[in-house]
């Protein structure tokens, strides 16, 4: 009897583990759309493991200038989505370059607004001012960021 409850409960142990785990969902970085000569932030998407609730965005700058990115502004379609940044910015530094990043909290709904999307804009307030870049462009130019956003969301792989 001790080794049936024993097994019991083991078992319901196990279940109660799976029913709380929730697939990582990562989503590989890419770049916004910029000319050569411009400071192009990556942006990256990924499930929020602490709330599960939504999706933590993050922008990396890479440049040989240290930037402090505090807020995010979306424009969706002319509609302004804007998010203070969750934490303080972190640096790194690879070969000569420095990387600044810092990350959002947005709700699953906020990516809604991507897939229908006609134009959509991101601007990076930083300590050294605005970083604006399409994400997709009113001409339909689609940013290695926006193809994996919808990628990700959407489970579909849009050619550009």
């Amino acid at each position: 009897m001790k080794i049936q409850l024993a097994l019991t409960s083991a078992l319901a142990l196990l279940l109660s583990a799976c029913a709380g785990s929730y697939p990582e969902r990562v989503v590989t970085k890419g770049p916004l759309i910029c000319a050569a000569d411009e400071i192009c932030p990556e942006i990256a998407m990924r499930w929020n493991d602490e709330k599960r609730n939504g999706f933590k965005i993050t922008a990396e700058i890479n440049n040989p200038e240290q930037y402090d990115i505090k807020k995010f502004n979306f424009i969706i379609d002319g509609q302004p989505y804007e998010y203070s940044t969750i934490q303080a910015t972190q640096y790194r530094t690879e070969a000569q370059n420095k990387v600044s990043s810092n990350s959002i909290v947005v709700p699953v709904s906020f990516l809604n607004s991507f897939h229908n999307a006609k134009e959509i804009d991101l601007k990076l307030s930083t300590d050294k001012g605005e970083i604006a870049r399409p994400v997709l462009g009113a001409d339909g130019s689609k940013s290695s960021a926006y193809l994996t956003f919808i990628k990700g969301y959407v489970g579909q792989t849009i050619t550009q």
